[in-house]
């Protein structure tokens, strides 16, 4: 039996792409992005500011050239926007809040989502090697965190004082096809057992 689309059908599956070109251009503007990182010695040796989650660390900030990892670390845990994410993503917490960390007692998966910096106008695609890292973020940690931690005006702007302030991203130049293709299948590859980015 074939399955008949409806005109309500046909107009979500529009909507679904407004919203996908529209995530798209936003995260071609950013200064961050979201990839894979394997950690290193002097990276697992360490120290870092974090925000712990209900007395887990959850994120790990990294100083830059304009702010602290301690001020990040403690923008980010007293952000209401940061608490509305990880409820949106179904994440318990009770308790957000911002310590210093010692790298060596941090249980450090092989492999790790981290954000890390990137020119503002590059379509991603997965396959460069990572920028100058801003945040890891912890085994357990939702993508849709790190996603959303490059985007969002708030967020970015605490991971990374460069990102660009945009008072309207409709302002924002259309994305060709090509880079919207490219960008939302990115996302899917991340949603592949063997995908990552």
């Amino acid at each position: 039996m074939q399955e008949v689309k409806t005109g309500k059908d046909r107009g979500k599956e529009l909507d679904c792409e407004k919203k996908g070109a529209f995530l798209a251009r936003r995260k071609k503007h950013s200064t961050l992005t979201a990839g894979v990182y394997y950690p290193k010695p002097e990276a697992i040796a360490a120290d870092y500011w974090g925000v712990f989650v209900d007395n887990t660390p959850y994120i790990l900030l990294v100083p830059d050239e304009d702010r602290s990892a301690r001020e990040k670390a403690e923008r980010l845990a007293e952000s209401a926007n940061f608490r509305t994410l990880l409820e949106a993503t179904l994440t318990a917490c009770e308790r957000i809040e911002a310590k210093p960390v010692d790298g060596r007692a941090v249980d450090w998966a092989e492999k790790l989502t981290v954000i890390s910096a990137s020119r503002s106008g590059d379509v991603e695609t997965g396959t460069r090697e990572i920028g100058e890292i801003r945040a890891i973020l912890m085994p357990g940690c939702h993508q849709a965190v790190a996603d959303t931690l490059c985007i969002d005006d708030t967020l970015a702007t605490v991971i990374d004082s460069k990102f660009p302030r945009v008072s309207n991203f409709d302002d924002l130049p259309e994305l060709s096809d090509r880079d919207v293709k490219m960008s939302l299948g990115n996302l899917e590859a991340r949603k592949h057992p063997r995908g990552g980015h």
